[in-house]
């Protein structure tokens, strides 16, 4: 009892090994973390309470008064942000960015030289692709800001177009190469009979970024088509073409039976890809991705293919969106095309010279990763019991000892 005592006693009156409970707030924390830094005595337990993501030099002084022995925690609601920057494949350049946000949030996307636009977050996030940047890229929901640049450019090889002569395969041909691409073509004329444009190689990536595949003319092919998306080529199959039954391994379902909307019958006005005979792709394979439905029914879906990528569409004749579409319908055709091919093209990367800056491109995941979830106020430990707390001990013991000894002294005297 008398050693209790005496331990009760040295608890409540020696210092403690690390400083009381501290609080800070992330917008003001760089004085107090300087402070504590210069201390002979670190902090025995710190607790930041954020309304912002703390900066990268902040999450990394913290982590450094962790491993100095302070105990350290955070609170606060932070959207978690998220943000990437990757160069598209197509000649005419640009920048995709994605950014990872919570639903229904509003994401403002910005560069150096201003805000670049404003969208809403669906599912997981959103992404928008513009055609040149300036500096640093920002993806900022409420005060949760994440930060990248653009680290690398692509190198893009030709495209080769295989169909027969016709409408399609002329206008497909075209929409490419009005978007900057560089075309070869094979197109058959007749059986045995092909014309060619280009100086034709050899299908691989050497040459070619990616294939477009129309028609059932892609058949002699099917097998260096095979090895060149396996080796990282890109390839777009339109319906007649992924119904060979030699192209089987690079599709992603089945090919339905063609059909235009019930209403197309009756429109007299333009053509648009909505009013377009659409061969749905049926029965999709495990790792194909939907990219594109009409109603219920999948129009364009794609997958990996060893190292290469696939894209196969429903749609079939295509050229009567461009010819016989709204005002518009020359430039969507060109687009849609293009998108198609970047989609999949086989683009190396060259690096671009570094930018300077500090990127932060996913704040609170680096939180997290650094201390840990977030957790309340009143369940962050502060380095054992408190001084006052081994003092109120120490006074229940001496007066439970104090009154056991009279008790004993009481009845001897009786």
């Amino acid at each position: 009892m008398i050693g209790s005592l005496g331990f009760m006693l040295w608890q409540s009156l020696r210092e403690p090994l690390g400083g009381g409970p501290a609080q800070i707030r992330s917008q003001v924390s760089g004085g107090a973390l300087a402070a504590w830094s210069r201390s002979p005595v670190a902090p025995g337990s710190i607790h930041v309470e954020v309304d912002s993501a703390p900066s990268r030099l902040e999450r990394d002084w913290l982590e450094a008064l962790r491993a100095s022995g302070s105990s350290v925690s955070w609170s606060g609601n932070v959207p978690a942000v998220m943000i990437d920057a990757q160069p598209v494949a197509s000649p005419a350049g640009g920048i995709r960015m994605r950014i990872a946000a919570p639903a229904e949030s509003r994401v403002e996307i910005a560069d150096e030289a201003g805000v670049i636009d404003t969208i809403e977050a669906a599912g997981a996030g959103a992404s928008i692709t513009v055609a040149s940047t300036v500096g640093r890229l920002t993806g900022r929901v409420a005060r949760s800001a994440a930060s990248t640049f653009a680290t690398d450019s692509v190198a893009l090889r030709r495209v080769l177009v295989i169909g027969s002569a016709g409408w399609e395969s002329k206008f497909v041909v075209a929409a490419l190469e009005e978007s900057g691409w560089k075309v070869d073509a094979f197109i058959r004329v007749a059986p045995g009979v092909e014309v060619t444009q280009g100086a034709i190689a050899a299908i691989d990536t050497a040459r070619y970024s990616a294939v477009v595949a129309l028609d059932n003319s892609v058949a002699p092919y099917a097998d260096r088509l095979v090895a060149f998306a396996r080796n990282g080529g890109g390839l777009v199959l339109a319906p007649a073409a992924a119904a060979v039954g030699a192209i089987a391994p690079l599709r992603s379902g089945g090919v339905g039976e063609g059909s235009a909307p019930a209403q197309v019958a009756n429109i007299s006005g333009s053509i648009s890809r909505g009013t377009l005979v659409m061969a749905p792709i049926i029965q999709p394979r495990s790792d194909a991705i939907a990219l594109e439905r009409r109603s219920e029914a999948i129009a364009v879906a794609a997958r990996r293919f060893g190292a290469g990528r696939v894209v196969q569409s429903g749609y079939e004749d295509t050229w009567r969106w461009r010819m016989a579409g709204a005002e518009s319908s020359v430039r969507d055709h060109r687009q849609w095309w293009t998108e198609l091919v970047s989609n999949v093209a086989y683009a190396p990367r060259v690096a671009l010279p570094a930018l300077a800056g500090d990127l932060d491109d996913a704040p609170v995941a680096e939180l997290v990763s650094a201390l840990g979830p977030p957790s309340a106020q009143r369940d962050v430990a502060g380095g054992g019991l408190t001084r006052s707390l081994w003092a109120w001990m120490f006074a229940l013991m001496a007066i439970a000892l104090i009154a056991e000894v009279a008790s004993r002294r009481l009845r001897g005297a009786r």
